[in-house]
Formats: structure tokens, sequence, C-alpha cells
């Protein structure tokens, strides 16, 4: 991985916005700090008037863990495009594809919150997916051992993407981050995308074949195991990024 604000870092950056851009970011951790609760996620102000910013002369999506509706009331405009539930909320699945999801997602939560959980874990249902946040429990090694073992109980068979002290709980079949990104790069005839995400789930985009080496893509912390081609060292360092992308606009 190559830091994005090193010298061939910032040249790769500018050169993308030479050209028609989507740009797109994950939601928690990114533009977003992680919390302790979900529910108390937020941009800081700084960070949402740069995105407004940004917003104004180019294309923005946020593609994120968390459904439309729980965006929207994060986020105090309306970017270009926005993606929930990993890519199934807001791409190419239709309604009636949307409805049976949910009604799997239904049958999940009912079995999983039968069970006795260590204080601390919290099930979140996102109508489309499921996440089982263990952050604030004592023994995370005990929480995260059992979480696991009910989810692998699950039927029909769950698609599990471990984060940052949660478990990402979808439909194995269904559309994933990579696959949104690409529609909307379909969808809105851009030619290019810069793509910004700090987990496991953002692999789905860091990971896609060479061939779509017209997405830039940015991990928010250095991790060997990655496959995003830059990184910038933490989250705070999103207010820099987009300060970036707006004045490499503004000169072009």
């Amino acid at each position: 991985m190559t830091p994005l604000f090193s010298k061939a870092g910032l040249v790769a950056l500018e050169s993308f916005t030479f050209t028609e851009t989507l740009y797109a970011f994950d939601f928690d951790g990114t533009l977003a700090k992680i919390v302790a609760r979900p529910g108390d996620a937020a941009m800081n102000p700084t960070t949402e008037r740069l995105l407004r910013r940004l917003n104004r002369t180019a294309a923005v999506a946020i593609i994120s863990g968390r459904s439309i509706g729980d965006l929207n009331a994060r986020i105090g405009f309306k970017p270009r495009y926005l993606i929930g539930n990993h890519g199934l909320e807001g791409g190419t699945m239709g309604a009636r594809e949307l409805e049976a999801v949910r009604a799997v997602c239904r049958d999940w939560r009912k079995v999983l919150s039968r069970k006795e959980w260590p204080a601390g874990v919290i099930l979140e249902d996102k109508g489309y997916s499921l996440a089982m946040h263990y952050r604030r429990a004592r023994n995370k090694t005990e929480a995260r051992k059992r979480i696991a073992a009910a989810i692998a109980q699950l039927q029909p068979e769950a698609r599990v993407i471990p984060g940052k002290l949660v478990f990402n709980v979808l439909p194995v079949n269904g559309p994933h981050k990579g696959v949104a990104i690409l529609n909307l790069l379909k969808k809105s005839k851009l030619r290019h995308a810069l793509y910004v995400g700090d987990d496991d789930t953002d692999e789905d985009v860091f990971s896609l074949p060479a061939q779509e080496n017209r997405i830039l893509t940015v991990r928010v912390g250095k991790k060997a195991a990655s496959q995003a081609r830059y990184f910038i060292e933490r989250q705070r360092q999103m207010d820099q990024l987009l300060r970036r992308l707006i004045e490499y606009h503004e000169r072009s």
C-alpha cells in the first residue's frame, strides 16, 4: 500500500480530477468516526461542509452498510447517489428481490434475538442485513466466539463479513459494494471512480479485478492484507483529502 499523501499518491489523486470521476465514500470509519453505539455516529460539521461543497461540482456517492433511511437521517444534504446495506439497497435489486431478503433477515433476527448474549452485545436490524456489535462487551473474545457460532447455524446460510468489533450478516448471493460501484459507473456514464473505505466490507471494492484499474482505491488505516492501492493513516485525515479534491477541481 502506498501513502495517499505521498508524491506518487497525490499525482494519482489529482489525475482522477482531470477526467469524469465518481467520488464514493463509506460512512462509518470513513466519513464518520467509529463510535461505541451505532446510533451515535455522525459526520463532524467540517467533513459535512466539505463533502457538500464537493457534491456541488462533482458526482458524490455514499456506499454504506447502513440503511438508506438511516443515512438520510445523518446527512444534511442529498448526495448524487446513496447506496445502503452494503450494496443491497439502492442498487440493482428489484422490489420483489428486496422483500425476499427482508423476509430472510426477519427470520435470522428472530433466531438471534432469542439467544442470551453477554452484556454489551447489540443486534442491529438494518432491514436487508443484520449487524452483531460487540464493541461494548467486556469479554470481547468470548462474545466474538458466541456470535460466530450462532451465525454459523442460521438458515439459509448467511454471508458473514467481520468488521471492527462487528459481524455483518448478509444474504449469500446478494450484490455487494464492488457490484454497487460498478453499477454506479455504468448508470452515471462516468469513466473513473475514487473509493474510500476503512473495513473488510470495503474489500469488495478494493479487490475488484485488475481490469477495473479505473477505480482509485483508498483505505483509512494501513493494513498489509488489504487490496486497496493507497491509504491514509487515520479517519481525521478525511478532511484533508476532501480539501485536496475541492482544490484540484477548482484549479482545473
